[in-house]
């Protein structure tokens, strides 16, 4: 699982509001500093790792919502909800693929035959998962989701 990131200012003399921003943006940015790598595919950590950092992102959102205003707010939740959503879609399709690849040395040949059968199955499965997310990252991408989302939380 990926290191989190560490916040790089001290909280010291600073209001709420001010540090729940800062909280909030250094975690959308880990969340998309594996953007590239689950649109790639090819690496399913990259997947995990953001699902992860999604779910960070989530619980800092939930611990500050009282600090801005509520529809705007709700809006980037409700994105960052459907991110977690895909990426749990892809991830756990991953997982299933890696543990019965690992499996295969421990059975017979004819067992073998099955469970390459079953792990093509689920690849393609994962293909058909990917859609929703990688559309999903198109959809933000066309609408300016992260520079609004940080604008909304920097003021930038």
């Amino acid at each position: 699982m990926a290191k989190v990131w560490e916040i790089k200012s001290s909280a010291t003399g600073k209001k709420l509001e001010t540090c729940a921003r800062q909280i909030i943006a250094t975690r959308f940015r880990e969340m998309m500093s594996y953007k590239e790598g689950a649109r790639d595919g090819t690496d399913i950590e990259c997947v995990h790792d953001m699902r992860v950092a999604s779910r960070r992102l989530r619980a800092a959102m939930d611990n500050f919502m009282d600090c801005f205003p509520k529809k705007p707010f709700k809006k980037r939740y409700k994105h960052v909800k459907a991110i977690t959503r895909t990426m749990g879609c892809v991830r756990d399709l991953d997982v299933l693929i890696a543990h019965f690849q690992k499996e295969l040395s421990t059975l017979s040949e004819a067992e073998q035959g099955d469970i390459q059968g079953l792990i093509e199955h689920l690849r393609q499965k994962r293909d058909e998962a990917r859609k929703p997310m990688l559309a999903l990252f198109a959809e933000l991408e066309a609408c300016d989701f992260e520079e609004k989302f940080l604008t909304f939380f920097e003021g930038l």
